[in-house]
């Protein structure tokens, strides 16, 4: 909690409330799953396609892109 919430529930106790519930239903919203299969990454180098977006397994390196991209 910042200086500013703290003086906000002093100054403005109503107000801060208020925005107190409007975070707390924010935070107890359900998250969207991703439907469908997971995104597929192909290595611009050896060709390599895979779920993982970062490194590509068989280059050892920062290769890897979405199709099409």
């Amino acid at each position: 909690m910042s200086i500013v919430e703290s003086l906000l529930k002093i100054v403005d106790p109503v107000q801060a409330q208020a925005r107190e519930q409007e975070r707390r239903v924010a935070r107890e919203q359900p998250r969207k799953e991703r439907d469908g299969e997971p995104p597929h990454f192909l290595c611009r180098v050896c060709g390599h396609e895979d779920v993982q977006d970062a490194y590509c397994p068989e280059c050892l390196a920062d290769t890897m892109t979405t199709p099409g991209a």
